[in-house]
Order: C-alpha cells, then structure tokens, then sequence
C-alpha cells in the first residue's frame, strides 16, 4: 500500500456512506485510512436547489486529508460522482505539488457511477428526462426510488434488501439538475467498476460513458459480476479493485 493513503466514500442519491461498511472495515484491516461523506441532499432539513452543498461538503472533507499530507483515493457511488468531480477542482496530486504542497486526490474510482462532462448535468446528459422509477413530489423538490430492491440491490439476500431499503432516505431532487463545470476524471487517473447486473446504470450505459463520453482519457476498468451495490453483495472484490487503484500489487 502506498504510505499516508485515506480512502474517501461518497455515496449516490438517497445513501448513507454507512453502505460502505463492510468495504471500509477490509480496506482498515489492510491499514488504509478512510473517511465517510454523509451528503447534505440526502434527507435534508429543507431541499437544495442544486448540489453546492454536497460539493462543497465533500470538498471540506478531502481538504482536511491533503492538508494532514494524505494521499486521497475518491470512492464515488451512482450520482455521488457530479458533486465529488466538482469538489476536487485544485486538489489533485499534481496541482498541489506544483504548489509545493503535501498531499492530494490520486485517484478517482467510479463504483457504477456517472462520467458526465462539463455543462451536463444528470439528468440532461441522458435525455432530459426523469427516469421511470424516480417518484417525485409535487414541487419537483424531493425524489425518491419507486422501486429500489429492483433497481438497487437486484442480486442481494431478503435481509440485505430489507435492510438496505429502510436505510434509504429522501433526496434533494434539484441536485440531478446541476451543471457540472469540472470532470475531475480530465485529470486525476480514474477507474470505472463495471457491474454487470446494474440495473440502475446498465452496462451499455456504464460502457458508453467510459468509451465514447471519456474517449481520449486513460480510465482503467474493472469488472464485477454485481448489481448497482456491489457493497453489498460482493465487498471483497469491490475491496480489492479499491486497493489496485490506490497502487496495491493484489
């Protein structure tokens, strides 16, 4: 394991980074260091109008890891890839050590997650269009999955779903609407986690955002025969495709 390494967890709409768990407890039993981001839009007070906040809450996190002089893997999960590529805007390896400064993102690991480019949001890079399963309130401020042990955790056991489902919560539907003005994966080598049973993201979509969307960038892939929570159902090889991308020979 490269020295001095926190992995960084952010989790897609309606998750809390606790999902990450059992992953988290295989990475610290390999010595890594890691750090949860519970995203504002995520059962909120009061619904954002757009994802600042997750941004800028994900930004502070990793922030307070290169300043102690970490070298900082992203672990990005479904939508919780819009906010983090904006949030490590200057706090790349490279940029900071031009600056003469310790500590920086090394890496960016899309766990079946979204490579949208700049001035995209969400929703538009696909069509403009909510998706089937998106129940959203009245005032197009909240949203929720109609149907999330289909769409989430089609390869896990009753009691993970069970689980997994009550542990979901409401989400600020403003923030699939936000433009992105930084795609992080331009600059910070990056890995995208195929999963093979996602029926979230499918794979035809996971592959074309890798091969036409980041056309021209070198992202490393990996495969894994799971569902859109691979957390889930397969930890250990999650884990393990989390430590090649932080520079473990495993």
């Amino acid at each position: 394991m490269p020295a001095s390494t926190t992995v960084l967890f952010v989790p897609g709409a309606w998750h809390s980074p606790d999902c990450f768990d059992t992953v988290i407890q295989g990475l610290e039993a390999a010595n890594y260091s890691t750090c949860k981001v519970h995203l504002p839009s995520v059962n909120p007070p009061s619904h954002y109008l757009d994802f600042s906040a997750d941004v800028s809450h994900i930004r502070t996190q990793i922030e307070t890891a290169v300043d102690a002089g970490q070298n900082v893997v992203v672990v990005v999960h479904s939508y919780g890839s819009l906010p983090s590529n904006e949030a490590i805007k200057g706090l790349d390896i490279k940029t900071r050590q031009e600056k003469g400064l310790r500590g920086g993102v090394t890496h960016l690991f899309f766990c079946c997650s979204f490579i949208i480019p700049e001035g995209q949001s969400l929703i538009s890079a696909f069509g403009g269009n909510d998706l089937p399963w998106f129940m959203v309130s009245d005032d197009r401020l909240e949203v929720h999955s109609a149907t999330p042990d289909q769409i989430f955790y089609n390869d896990c056991d009753d009691e993970q779903v069970k689980n997994a489902v009550a542990a979901l919560a409401a989400h600020s539907y403003q923030t699939f609407h936000s433009p992105c003005t930084y795609a992080a994966w331009k600059h910070v080598p990056s890995t995208y986690l195929y999963c093979l049973k996602d029926a979230a993201i499918p794979l035809a979509v996971q592959m074309m955002m890798v091969e036409e969307t980041a056309k021209g960038f070198d992202i490393n892939t990996e495969t894994v025969d799971a569902s859109h929570s691979p957390f889930y159902s397969k930890p250990d090889e999650l884990t393990v495709a989390i430590r090649r991308a932080a520079g473990d020979d495993v």
